[in-house]
């Protein structure tokens, strides 16, 4: 059963009411496929520098995976339009609601209510489970792959060039972490909870919240993850304890100002 309020204009429309799942489950879709598409052309560009028979190999193994990836997208998007079949539910649902779920109050005017054992309902739910599965193989291979070329040029590569790919390497795994955490946990609870009619007293929106922020996650491990970020909070740590007489500690900010300054006097 999925419930929903419409606000402003868009209750006055007398639309299909399995019209905003739809839209919403494709919004989803298209932010998943973009972040499969950051690690793919990520690995893409790094394997471009080191031209090998085995990174060419790996390419296309990779490619031929999004391609199917992207079929995939493509099934599992048209699977969503047979809920468009879902017949709407009459006033009387609401007494069966409140005898199932004990709510003192039912919010929402008006439900889609299927049987989760409906076609429609299980081919969603299979091509949703199938893209999942594609989109995490090609995420985990792309940063597994990029990693195995970052670690196989380490032999090669200056002592400073080596910090920047540690802390590349670093950046990655957090962000590849940050999108299993806001994208694809929330997407499978939906997923599991809408079969298994489980249901949630807030309404399921905090998953949708998680989602919302995603991109925020991710902006922010960007920021305190690079150096400039750390020097400066560094500098503003060392001169609050200043502030409060305390002593400045051995920060990175300290320790580049000594650095540079010992190259001055070279």
């Amino acid at each position: 059963m999925i419930g929903y309020q419409s606000n402003g204009l868009i209750r006055f429309i007398p639309f299909n009411m399995a019209f905003p799942a739809i839209l919403t489950v494709y919004c989803l879709l298209g932010v998943v496929i973009s972040i499969m598409d950051l690690f793919h052309y990520r690995l893409k560009a790094i394997s471009s520098m080191n031209i090998s028979h085995r990174n060419a190999q790996i390419r296309r193994f990779l490619q031929r995976l999004v391609y199917l990836t992207y079929f995939v997208l493509v099934f599992t998007a048209i699977s969503y339009l047979g809920l468009l079949t879902v017949q709407s539910s009459q006033p009387s649902i609401k007494p069966m609601i409140y005898e199932k779920y004990h709510m003192s109050e039912v919010w929402c005017p008006k439900f889609i209510v299927s049987d989760p054992y409906s076609w429609p309902i299980i081919l969603a739910i299979c091509t949703t489970f199938i893209f999942i599965v594609c989109v995490s193989s090609v995420v985990l291979l792309c940063g597994a792959f990029t990693l195995v070329i970052l670690l196989a040029s380490r032999k090669d590569l200056s002592e400073y060039t080596l910090k920047v790919q540690k802390r590349f390497t670093s950046i990655l795994i957090v962000q590849a972490a940050v999108h299993v955490v806001f994208i694809l946990g929330p997407i499978i609870t939906i997923v599991v909870s809408v079969y298994f009619d489980v249901y949630f007293n807030d309404g399921g929106l905090i998953f949708f919240f998680v989602e919302a922020h995603q991109g925020t996650a991710s902006t922010f491990v960007f920021i305190f993850t690079h150096s400039v970020a750390k020097k400066s909070f560094n500098y503003v740590s060392n001169r609050v304890r200043r502030l409060f007489g305390l002593q400045a500690s051995n920060s990175i900010w300290s320790m580049s100002k000594v650095e540079s300054r010992s190259k001055s006097v070279v």
